[in-house]
């Protein structure tokens, strides 16, 4: 066992990177929708590069913002960054702690395990069709869940499994749907005034998302062999089937701790800041944990080429 030191959140930590991140992306947006072209391609990049981390403390929210020093975080994020994205936690927390469940990890259960490696077409449509789609996808799921069509969810979300590939949403409980419901209202209100209040600010607003979804999707191939589906997993699945980068260029598309994706398996309810002591405690003390660090280049390439 690890020691339980790893396990405990640093909530100024939290509030520190984030809100950089969020502020940066305001920033940028502000500077972006006020320059014209080329210069317009520096604040798009800071834009994404800023929403991208930022958005990526949802994957905190999730494994701990039940977590009482945690929670302000957790509604901080929620009516900040969920709002641009229109993701709220809930969306992504459903089938995010599933693909993390014993027994469904890695499976035909597994909501968050597709089968790219070997498979062009799908490799193609996570990299390069997906982040084009997944702006209007959530505008879609943000409309539906203001109306309270959660029915019509979950017939939109079989198709899109179906014939894209990837899922839309989860099936909700009444709690779970009121919460949803408040937040798409919020969001489709400033939505909207957004497009009323500044309509030439759009494009931009859709090519920030894009790249930051291409950059959330370039990282699903780093993290797991996604080459079959196994019938059942157990913890030393979970171990086996994810990588560690420990290049400092995988920081591009793994920042907030996503590049140390074994340890966060193995451990998830280490928060991320813990997560680079906890790989040298784990390199140190377990042979296996050493097997599923790998190169950059080898996760690109594929891990089952040189294992």
């Amino acid at each position: 066992m690890i020691d339980r030191t790893f396990f405990i959140p640093r909530p100024s930590r939290y509030y520190r990177d984030f809100l950089i991140y969020l502020f940066g992306f305001a920033a940028a947006f502000v500077w972006g929708i006020e320059t014209s072209w080329p210069m317009i391609i520096l604040p798009w990049a800071l834009a994404v590069l800023c929403l991208h981390r930022a958005g990526l403390f949802c994957h905190e929210v999730v494994h701990h913002g039940k977590t009482a020093s945690l929670r302000g975080f957790r509604a901080l994020y929620t009516w900040t960054v969920a709002l641009i994205v229109m993701v709220p936690p809930l969306r992504f927390g459903l089938p995010h702690l599933a693909h993390h469940r014993l027994g469904v990890f890695g499976t035909h259960d597994d909501p968050q395990y597709p089968l790219v490696r070997g498979n062009r077409f799908a490799m193609i449509m996570v990299l390069l069709v997906i982040p084009f789609v997944v702006p209007f996808t959530n505008l879609l799921m943000t409309v539906t869940g203001a109306l309270g069509a959660f029915r019509l969810e979950r017939a939109l979300d079989r198709w899109s499994t179906e014939k894209l590939g990837f899922s839309l949403s989860s099936e909700l409980d009444a709690a779970q749907q009121a919460e949803v419901r408040r937040h798409a209202q919020v969001t489709l209100v400033l939505f909207a005034a957004f497009v009323l209040l500044l309509p030439g600010a759009l494009p931009f607003y859709y090519a920030v998302l894009v790249a930051g979804w291409a950059l959330i999707t370039a990282r699903i191939p780093l993290e797991h062999e996604l080459e079959r589906l196994a019938q059942s997993s157990g913890p030393h699945d979970q171990m086996a089937d994810s990588f560690t980068i420990e290049s400092p260029l995988a920081l591009l598309i793994q920042p907030v701790g996503f590049r140390f994706h074994t340890a966060h398996h193995m451990y998830p309810g280490v928060p991320y800041h813990n997560l680079p002591a906890l790989h040298e405690e784990l390199k140190r003390s377990s042979p296996d944990y050493r097997n599923s660090i790998i190169s950059l280049r080898t996760a690109i390439r594929g891990p089952k080429s040189v294992r």
